[in-house]
């Protein structure tokens, strides 16, 4: 499997988001989604996805969460004399957050519209104390259950059902159902398809593509 950047960056990229989540969370008084969100309007996100180590671990986690506050136009607390907690649920969010954006390369923003930071919480209980690789099937679950596909999403805003999306590209009925169930990789479409489908929804081919 291809990963998002090389894995000797790894622990220095989840200990930074973990750090940087529960720095903005519970000393800067920023709600957790609100933070994520941020993270990634600031343009900080699609960096660290890519693997920069200006960020992956060039910044403690407090300095990388003051660098998003500051670039969205928000203020931080002051880095001295912190109080000391443990791992709290916050830093395990950032944790795994960073771990399952390596494991699966899928972009940051692609993935925090799918999963929640309140997701991410609710799975704390069961997964913190587990191995990295089993939060990645759990959220790998959620990913295919929630929201909708790119597919859906233009087919929905071109005012077409999926019969008149199939009549007017010439793919089939069920294709167009498998491919916004996930049940069939649109990845895999053949090309042919995949140009009439984007032709009759006013697109390119990536538009219609999922991360």
């Amino acid at each position: 499997m291809m990963h998002a950047y090389d894995e000797v960056y790894l622990d220095d990229a989840m200990e930074t988001l973990g750090g940087a989540v529960e720095y903005a969370t519970l000393f800067c008084d920023i709600a957790g989604q609100e933070f994520l969100d941020l993270f990634v309007v600031s343009g900080v996100a699609k960096e660290f996805g890519k693997g920069n180590v200006t960020y992956l671990s060039g910044m403690s986690g407090i300095e990388l969460a003051r660098h998003i506050l500051e670039r969205c136009g928000k203020g931080g607390t002051d880095v001295s004399d912190l109080p000391y907690v443990d791992y709290p649920p916050e830093y395990w969010i950032g944790w795994i957050l960073a771990y399952y954006q390596w494991d699966t390369a899928k972009p940051f923003e692609a993935i925090l519209k799918r999963i929640t930071y309140e997701d991410l919480e609710r799975l704390y209980g069961v997964l913190h104390e587990a191995d990295p690789s089993k939060a990645v099937c759990v959220l790998n679950e959620l990913w295919k259950q929630e929201g909708e596909t790119n597919l859906a999403r233009l087919r929905k805003a071109k005012g077409l059902s999926q019969t008149q999306l199939a009549k007017i590209s010439g793919v089939s009925v069920r294709s167009v159902q498998l491919y916004e169930q996930r049940q069939t990789d649109i990845k895999k479409a053949q090309y042919n398809h995949l140009k009439a489908l984007a032709n009759v929804l006013g697109c390119t081919v990536e538009d219609i593509l999922e991360p």
